[in-house]
């Protein structure tokens, strides 16, 4: 277990401890003080006196059959029971009741001691009944229990505490019970969400360790689980990350090795050339010729490489200015003029009329100019490149459409002419160094344009460039 989770876990787990003590402890007296105030209520004096006076005014009205089915009725309440007594110590309910307390409750009513209380009434009959609570309050001995049958139940034998006396508040159970259980289940709960918080980070600190040791594949969006949160969305970041950073360490170990395999070939040719020449001195200017076709070709793929290297970089040469892109769609063309000769192609072009925007000129020539190099390149023999430009003044876009009578490019490989040293199936064209649309794709996505390339249905390959320009 690490340190975040003991850090997660003793802080929940206090907090729920704190909490439940202090919930506890409310509940705990609130039930104490509910307990005080029943047992309170039931021998208060007033309630008594209202006891008394509600039995007075049945048997007034309702006679000595009202008032039996009111005492019935109050049997199974917690409340006091209410006597009414006759003239020869007869109750109502035919309840049994000690002497000393008949005796009392009439002593009390001559005296007037409790005249809300302990009272006299007359009923329909001509028969007066002695009302009363004996409560100690009002003067008498404590109570004793009274049983179902109306009587009073004999006392609990001496030294038995473990019975409970109706009317008298019961001891509170101890809190200590209730303590531990909330213990026990805080230190539950809090263990398990600490461990649903730190196991995903744990999981992300395996695998950042494992992508430092150059493990690559390493995902960690298996181990989330089902969750639905910010740590889950972490390690959805986090594969993404280590795909692309498994994507650009791919790229650059593919550029590598094509790197090393196009130098190969023309070192390997300098090097016949110069035994060639060492071997057949009659030869020596031919071997030259062929020596310097191959420095240049490697000054080409330097050329290419360090270009392509500061455009992936973001270094984009020179700054913004003002200059004519129709003139300079015209010089493109005019200089692939003459490269077109020695292809036997011709170039077909549609041109726009002046238009002065601002932008990064040489980015845009390099661009342009190897898209329409390697469609001449790539077009066959007496074939016809086309070139059509269309500038949209209100948007301030220029669309440049570039199409060839190639063999085109298969689908599948569509999407991958624009990587360093794609050689499509038409190895034929050793002039090409395979850098040439990459160069263009960079540059035109660095001037925040965008291009793309498709087939033809009459045969070839069509690019599109879309290129903004500032306002």
């Amino acid at each position: 277990m690490g340190r975040l989770f003991w850090k997660f876990f003793l802080t929940f787990w206090l907090a729920l401890l704190v909490a439940g003590i202090g919930v506890g402890t409310a509940v705990w007296l609130r039930h104490n003080a509910g307990q005080g105030e029943e047992a309170g209520q039931l021998v208060d004096v007033g309630h008594a006196a209202s006891f008394v006076a509600v039995s007075e005014n049945i048997i007034r009205y309702s006679g000595v059959a009202g008032l039996r089915s009111f005492f019935d009725s109050m049997r199974e309440t917690p409340f006091p029971p209410v006597y009414a007594v006759d003239d020869q110590d007869r109750d109502i309910l035919q309840r049994s009741l000690s002497p000393e307390v008949l005796q009392q409750a009439r002593t009390l009513f001559q005296q007037a001691a409790y005249p809300e209380a302990i009272r006299v009434v007359t009923a329909d009959d001509g028969q007066r009944y002695l009302l009363f609570v004996p409560l100690p309050k009002h003067g008498f001995a404590d109570r004793p229990p009274t049983i179902p049958d109306g009587g009073f139940a004999p006392p609990p034998p001496q030294g038995d505490r473990s019975l409970h006396r109706p009317g008298q508040p019961r001891k509170p159970p101890s809190p200590l019970l209730q303590i531990l259980a909330g213990t026990l289940a805080g230190l539950m709960f809090s263990a398990a969400l600490a461990w649903y918080f730190a196991k995903p980070i744990r999981s992300l600190r395996d695998a950042f360790a494992a992508l430092a040791q150059g493990d690559l594949d390493t995902r960690v969006g298996a181990s989330m689980g089902k969750r639905r949160d910010e740590l889950s969305d972490l390690g959805r970041d986090f594969d993404h990350m280590a795909g692309q950073i498994h994507s650009l360490v791919h790229a650059q170990q593919r550029l590598l090795h094509d790197v090393s395999h196009e130098l190969r070939s023309p070192l390997a040719r300098i090097q016949a050339a110069i035994g060639v020449a060492q071997q057949q001195p009659e030869k020596t200017q031919t071997m030259l010729e062929r020596i310097e076709r191959e420095s240049q070709r490697i000054s080409d793929l330097v050329g290419g490489l360090l270009m392509l290297s500061r455009l992936e970089a973001g270094v984009q040469g020179s700054e913004s200015h003002d200059f004519d892109i129709g003139a300079l769609l015209d010089d493109i063309v005019e200089d692939a003029r003459f490269e077109a000769e020695q292809h036997a192609v011709s170039i077909r072009y549609h041109g726009i009329a002046e238009t002065v925007v601002k932008g990064r000129s040489e980015l845009l020539h390099r661009a342009l100019e190897n898209v329409l190099r390697n469609a001449l390149q790539h077009c066959r023999k007496y074939g016809e490149v086309s070139v059509a430009a269309r500038f949209d003044t209100g948007k301030r876009r220029l669309q440049v459409t570039v199409d060839d009578q190639g063999p085109g490019v298969a689908e599948s490989e569509l999407a991958a002419i624009f990587e360093p040293f794609f050689r499509s199936g038409d190895r034929s064209k050793a002039d090409s160094i395979g850098l040439g649309l990459a160069i263009a794709y960079r540059a035109i996505e660095a001037h925040g344009g965008r291009i793309q390339a498709g087939n033809r249905p009459q045969g070839g390959l069509r690019i599109e460039i879309d290129i903004p320009f500032a306002g």
